[in-house]
């Protein structure tokens, strides 16, 4: 028998017992000019008996078997079900083996030699669990067989091409999986089933050895091997295909055995890209306001250069509102060694995606062709819809939106919440009708501040404030949703220096504020309160859907007894309150957290210490990646 007729039979035979038949390499014959399959391969399918046929759609669920949980892999029929999942896998790469031995003829002796070694070895393994499900009481058929595998790698043009699917992608992740039910199975008593496994992530370490040392003679020298794996690999496949997910420890060790350098196992493990879940896509662009204004004005804008330095050092604060799969731009994504410092620190991390020097998103971004969730901008305003309108049909900006972000709207929609105390001497605050977080407030503590040539800003009374604090909302259209509330650092003119999140909103707090909050206060933030029911009616004028957050503070008056103002601004974006609220996820139970915004420096270290749950106990954590342009750092501490 020759190489391609081993091939033609384990790819066509309709009989399991033939597709599985190992002949040994002294019967096989060396061709010495490969002969040519005659087959079509365009949309060519593997041979199978009816039982073990593809599940009829590939979208079709049926074929994803959920592996049994740990607890249940007690029972003989559970881990039957699991075996019945990797004898899938098995027969797929067996099959797969074969057809790039038929698809690439002129592929070097000495590859294809090794790749009929391993096709004979996965024979072998598809038999072992064949024969180990039957004793459990499985028969193989039995659950659904999915077909992803085929669909991924069957299409390969090129020997490179199978390598990098299979070798380097499905046969990578089962140097996790293999090792970890090994395990698994050891210990729910299984001795049999576990020692098959710990042979064949034995042979699974040459069959990713084999692979890697033909990928780098086939790589351009000019990438490295992770650089290079990375553009090898076309969508739905990614690097992140060549790692278990949550159920398995990732596997330094085998993958260091199997030859891979330790930079490429760091990158990644690392790496994040959606398996299936529909990404959402984040954009910080805090400076929405300005642009806001400037389209209102009819004048272009171009950020500051402390503008662009918030723009640049605040970025990664998206990590806290993003969730694993979804992805990120940013100007400057982490580098390994921050996104390492994160990764230990708790933070279950996204995909990072860098954006052209125009925060553009780069023309060759897999982004652009990708089917996305939502986009999900810090702030809706005409440049977020330029950078992300053409990623999903809904448009992020709309000039309705625009009297949602004007402090002088909303002072004069809001007035019976946001109304101070008439003073006809005293200090005074001037707001401009488009800002963030303080920005550009002029405060006068002698002379009354004349606003009548600035018709685009408010002047408010300037009061004692004592106590500040934000609520944060989420709006769907339908239901109103009160996520928390979250104390303010605020600094001398107004502006925002950071938060304070604790288990208990109140705890702490002077008894008095305690006692008018409790009482007074919070029942105005009820998603179903007229304050609420007046800021829906209003939203829904707009068409707005999405986050926002209210900012609002205690002050004492003349007397020095104590009032609220319920609504101090209201923020139609995301805001670093929801940010705070967002990081105390990463947070130990019985633990609070300060979020601070501060003056960057090189000296500045992260020093923590996770608890028993896996979440900050101790210390403090910088976000963002200092550097020598780096102007704000982003201050993570943990209280109590």
């Amino acid at each position: 028998m020759t190489p391609t007729e081993y091939a033609e039979r384990v790819l066509f035979s309709t009989s399991l017992e033939e597709k599985l038949a190992i002949v040994p390499a002294s019967k096989v014959i060396v061709e010495t000019e490969p002969s040519r399959s005659s087959f079509e391969f365009g949309s060519l399918q593997p041979g199978r008996p009816e039982d073990l046929a593809f599940v009829t759609q590939k979208s079709d669920n049926s074929g994803r078997s959920a592996l049994p949980s740990r607890p249940a892999l007690v029972d003989e029929q559970a881990r039957g079900r699991l075996l019945h999942f990797f004898a899938n896998h098995e027969l797929l790469a067996a099959e797969l083996m074969a057809l790039a031995l038929l698809k690439f003829p002129d592929a070097p002796r000495a590859f294809r030699s090794g790749l009929l070694q391993t096709l004979r070895e996965e024979q072998r393994h598809t038999r072992w669990y064949v024969e180990r499900m039957k004793q459990c009481g499985v028969t193989f058929g039995e659950y659904g067989l999915n077909r992803f595998f085929w669909d991924a790698v069957a299409p390969m043009e090129s020997p490179i091409d199978y390598i990098s699917r299979l070798s380097l992608t499905f046969e990578q992740a089962n140097l996790d999986y293999a090792k970890h039910f090994a395990g698994v199975l050891r210990e729910a008593g299984d001795t049999t089933s576990a020692k098959i496994l710990d042979q064949i992530y034995k042979d699974e370490i040459g069959h990713v050895g084999y692979g890697l040392k033909w990928f780098r003679k086939w790589k351009s020298e000019a990438d490295s091997d992770w650089e290079a794996f990375k553009k090898v690999l076309h969508f739905p496949l990614s690097p992140s295909r060549a790692k278990a997910n949550g159920a398995a420890e990732f596997n330094v060790a085998g993958r260091l055995e199997a030859g891979f350098d330790p930079e490429f196992t760091r990158n990644l493990a690392l790496f994040e890209r959606s398996k299936g879940r529909t990404p959402n896509v984040f954009f910080f662009n805090p400076e929405a306001e300005d642009h806001i204004a400037a389209e209102q004005e009819k004048r272009p804008f171009h950020p500051s250069g402390k503008v662009s330095a918030l723009i640049r050092d605040l970025e990664i604060t998206q990590i806290s509102l993003a969730r694993r799969d979804d992805i990120v731009l940013m100007q400057k994504p982490p580098s390994l060694a921050h996104r390492e410092l994160l990764a230990s620190a708790g933070f279950v991390l996204p995909e990072f995606e860098q954006l052209a020097a125009n925060r553009e998103i780069k023309k060759s971004s897999l982004t652009r062709e990708r089917k996305v969730r939502s986009v999900k901008p810090w702030s809706r305003c005409p440049f977020a819809e330029k950078i992300l309108g053409r990623l999903q049909d809904d448009s992020v900006w709309k000039s309705e939106f625009a009297a949602l972000f004007s402090k002088t709207e909303q002072t004069q929609r809001f007035t019976k919440w946001m109304a101070l105390p008439e003073i006809e001497t005293g200090q005074q605050v001037e707001k401009a009708a488009f800002s963030a977080a303080g920005r550009g407030n002029r405060v006068s503590r002698t002379n009354p501040i004349d606003s009548s040539n600035q018709p685009c800003s408010i002047v408010e009374p300037w009061v004692e404030r004592v106590f500040d604090y934000s609520v944060q909302f989420e709006y769907d259209g339908t239901t109103l949703k009160n996520l928390g509330m979250i104390r303010q650092i605020i600094g001398p003119r107004g502006q925002y220096r950071g938060s304070i999140w604790q288990p208990k909103f109140l705890a702490g707090v002077d008894s008095d504020i305690a006692r008018l909050m409790a009482n007074d206060v919070m029942p105005f933030y009820a998603p179903d309160s007229e304050m609420c029911s007046a800021i829906r009616e209003w939203l829904d004028e707009a068409g707005f859907t999405g986050p926002f957050g209210i900012d609002a503070f205690i002050y004492k008056l003349a007397d020095g007894s104590l009032a609220a103002r319920p609504i101090c601004e209201i923020n139609p974006r995301q805001t670093m309150g929801r940010v705070a609220l967002e990081l105390a996820r990463f947070v130990a139970p019985s633990r609070g957290l300060q979020f601070s915004l501060e003056k960057a420096s090189l000296d500045l270290v992260s020093d923590f210490d996770l608890g028993k749950s896996g979440k900050l106990e101790r210390g403090s954590l910088i976000l963002n990646e200092i550097d020598e342009n780096s102007a704000f750092a982003v201050k993570l501490e943990i209280l109590g």
